[in-house]
Order: C-alpha cells, then sequence, then structure tokens
C-alpha cells in the first residue's frame, strides 16, 4: 500500500531499556532517523485530513492580498527590471506564491484543530519512545479532542482574519500619516502573532494530556512559551527560515515537501520540546505530589 502500508499502522519497538538515553538534538535526529517511514505517513496523513483548512487559508490569503496594493507595488518593481514579462503574469505568479507560502505557513506552524491534536500525539509518542499506531491511535485523539480542537481553530481563524486587517489599517494610518505610532502598534501586533505561533505546540501537547477547560489551555500555554521564551524564539527563527528555503526554491515543490516531510523540520521541533517540557516539568512535578501523598497515606 505504499505508504500507508509496510507497517505504517503498526506500533514501533520502543527503545531498548539498556540503550542509553539520548539527549537534545541527538534525540531529536535520532527519532527522525528511527521513524522515518512513520513520520512520511504521518505527515501525508496529516495534511490529507487538513486539505480543507488549507484551501480556505490559500483563498483568504487570495482575497486578503487582492484588497490591499503590495501585490502591485511588488510587480511593478519586478516589471521595471524585467520589461519582457507582463504585469498580468507577475501578479499572478506572486499571488500563487504568497498564498501557498501563506497557508502552508499557518498551518504548518499553527495545525489545523483536532487533527493537530491527535499529530501532536504521535509527536508525543515519538519523543517519549512509547508504541504508537499512528492511524488508530490517532484516529482516537481526533475523536476525543474534537470539541477543543475545533474551538481552537476558531480562535486561530478569528486572530488571523482580525489580526491580518488590523496590522494592515496600522500600516496604512502609517503611510498616510508618517506618525510612528502607528507603525509601532503594527509592530506590536506582528510580535503577538509571533508569540502566539510559538504557543501552539504547548497548546496542543497540553490539550492531549491534560483535561482542562479552554482558557486554562491557553492560560498554561502562553506562560510556559514565555518561561522558555529564548528556545521557543530559536525553534520559531529555524522554523521560519526551513520554510522561507523551501519556498525560494519553488511554490509547488515546497508545498509538496512539507506535506510529505519537511513538517518534522518545521512542526516536530515545537512539538518535540513542548512534549519534553511537560513531562520534565508538569508531570514530573504531579508525579512527586502524588507519591508524597501516597507516603503521608501510609504513614497514617
Amino acid at each position: 500500500m505504499g505508504i500507508f502500508g509496510g507497517g505504517y499502522d503498526k506500533p514501533g519497538k520502543g527503545i531498548d531499556k539498556n540503550e542509553p538515553k539520548k539527549k537534545g538534538l541527538f534525540l531529536f535526529f535520532d527519532i527522525i532517523i528511527r521513524k522515518f517511514s512513520k513520520i512520511i505517513g504521518a505527515n501525508c496523513l496529516y495534511t490529507l485530513i487538513s486539505i480543507i483548512w488549507i484551501a480556505a487559508l490559500y483563498f483568504f490569503a487570495g482575497i486578503a492580498l487582492n484588497s490591499t496594493s503590495i501585490i502591485e507595488n511588488i510587480a511593478s518593481s519586478i516589471s521595471e527590471m524585467n520589461s519582457e514579462i507582463s504585469m498580468e503574469q507577475i501578479q499572478g505568479s506572486i499571488m500563487v506564491v504568497l498564498q501557498l507560502a501563506f497557508a502552508m505557513g499557518i498551518f504548518s506552524l499553527w495545525g489545523s484543530g483536532p487533527a493537530t491534536a491527535a499529530y501532536a500525539y504521535v509527536h508525543r509518542c515519538f519523543t517519549r519512545g512509547e508504541p504508537v499506531w499512528v492511524m488508530s491511535d490517532g484516529f482516537d485523539k481526533f475523536k476525543e479532542n474534537f470539541k477543543q480542537g475545533m474551538l481552537v481553530l476558531l480562535i486561530d481563524a478569528v486572530i488571523i482574519v482580525f489580526g491580518m486587517n488590523a496590522v494592515y489599517f496600522y500600516y496604512s494610518l502609517y503611510i498616510s500619516s508618517h506618525s510612528l505610532i502607528w507603525l509601532l502598534l503594527s509592530y506590536i501586533i506582528l510580535m503577538l502573532f509571533v508569540v502566539y505561533s510559538m504557543m501552539h505546540p504547548y497548546i496542543y501537547q497540553i490539550m492531549i494530556t491534560f483535561e482542562c477547560k479552554i482558557g486554562t489551555l491557553y492560560k498554561n500555554a502562553i506562560f510556559i512559551t514565555l518561561a522558555k521564551l529564548p528556545v521557543n524564539i530559536l525553534i520559531f527563527i529555524i522554523s521560519l527560515a526551513v520554510i522561507f528555503i523551501l519556498f525560494n526554491i519553488n511554490p509547488l515543490i515546497a508545498s509538496l515537501l512539507i506535506a510529505v516531510f519537511a513538517l518534522c523540520l518545521i512542526a516536530y521541533p515545537g512539538h518535540f520540546y513542548a512534549a519534553r517540557v511537560i513531562e520534565r516539568s508538569i508531570l514530573k512535578d504531579i508525579k512527586v505530589k502524588q507519591s508524597k501523598i501516597e507516603y503521608i497515606e501510609e504513614e497514617k
């Protein structure tokens, strides 16, 4: 069955108890090498399930770009350097590149609701060395986190629409008035977008690990994101760099590579780190507290 066969629906052997434990980047790349076929299968399945959300992002980007003069400005600059190509051809090419980059970028960094909950669970199992059936266990997590995942997806959609409109509105005011306050507000909203992007691995890792309300989910995600800000910024920059390099090669090839493999270099680093932070910090504290309670009860 190609990608979806050959052991894709079987659990991995996990990690040998006697094998020395790898850490950090060594563990990350060791997982990618050992789980290569499963990662490709999970990526393809994840992209396929998320295709409606990706298409919605693509068309929204087209609407947003058509309502601005960004495409015309870029196209006119290119046309001046190469007069052999018509403005319509240049504008069409730029539109496709920007729409694909926006859709695949948001999908890679933010996810797609319940599908990302299932994908995050598979990533967590990879990170912990736990056996996992990608399709069956992933589908269980999809159903289990469907309502909360759809709510996160709805919040994402609202933030995208209002956030992008706010950036464009404040930047337009800056262009017309040259008042730095409007430029500052545009940059503040963009920085909030960056922080919100870094929150997403924690949102989904917390979602699949604990039962909590949506407010608690976001509150804990932002606290951990800010507490681990330097590493989160580094991971975010690496993810953006991978997207930028791929789309500089070719937008269609970039989209295909992201769907098949590159998600492990864009989305997985965030989930890998988030899963380890939650396991080493939150879950460890919970286990210590439980052991203390059990000890006290035994003493009584």
